[in-house]
């Protein structure tokens, strides 16, 4: 049975020296609305992948899970990239931490051509859970790794794919921007929105046009510095 992330969450949060900073766009975080709430619909929480010398990147996760008033199930990365001799290390250790607490862990972007059948099932693993729980709650960073300077970066592809896949389930997107000013963290959560595209367009674009518009309202919460041209 997975260990509740939450309580944990919150317990390392009092542990920070400063307390974040936390915006929000109402008096309290938004979880779904009524009419989803009733037809077992959830939410997909998108933030933008920052690391800092005062800041490793999942510090992310933990603080929106300290914050928003439901469990979130995070899509977590199976290991870290030419990190020299850490990298076998975090791919032994984060799957194992991922599923303590049933979390997917999935391959990072873009996929490792040994890895690809490994992001599949991965993918396939979270349709699972989105279909199966009622008001599922989905946490990701859509980057799936740190741009330089802490600025928003490029999707790699299929992200947007993949975004659009889980909508029918997660219909509303929550937006949460996260980055460190004068040695104080911040965390801004955005308005929650559908995702609308148009009908007829083929894979690509439909990857395309869905990443552009997850990344752009993640832009809006960050100060211009950051966000990536978005």
């Amino acid at each position: 049975m997975p260990i509740p992330f939450r309580p944990i969450a919150r317990l390392l949060t009092h542990t920070l020296r400063t307390a974040p900073q936390v915006h929000t766009s109402s008096a309290r975080l938004i979880i779904p609305a009524p009419e989803m709430m009733e037809a077992g619909k959830g939410v997909l929480i998108t933030v933008n992948h920052y690391s800092a010398i005062d800041f490793h990147s999942w510090w992310s996760a933990i603080l929106i899970s300290a914050y928003y008033p439901a469990n979130i199930h995070w899509v977590v990365t199976t290991g870290w990239t030419n990190s020299g001799r850490l990298t076998a290390f975090t791919h032994w250790l984060f799957p194992r931490g991922a599923r303590f607490f049933g979390f997917t862990p999935m391959p990072a972007m873009p996929p490792d051509p040994d890895e690809a059948e490994q992001r599949a099932v991965s993918v396939r693993a979270v349709l699972k859970y989105a279909r199966g729980t009622s008001q599922p709650v989905i946490g990701l960073a859509p980057e799936g790794g740190d741009a330089p300077g802490g600025v928003l970066g490029p999707l790699p592809p299929g992200v947007g794919r993949f975004i659009h896949l889980i909508s029918p389930y997660c219909p509303l997107v929550l937006p949460v921007g996260v980055w460190t000013e004068s040695g104080r963290i911040n965390l801004k959560f955005g308005n929650p929105y559908d995702v609308k595209i148009p009908d007829g367009l083929s894979a690509q674009e439909r990857d395309l046009v869905v990443a552009r518009i997850i990344m752009h309202q993640i832009a809006l919460l960050l100060p211009d510095r950051l966000s990536g041209g978005y």
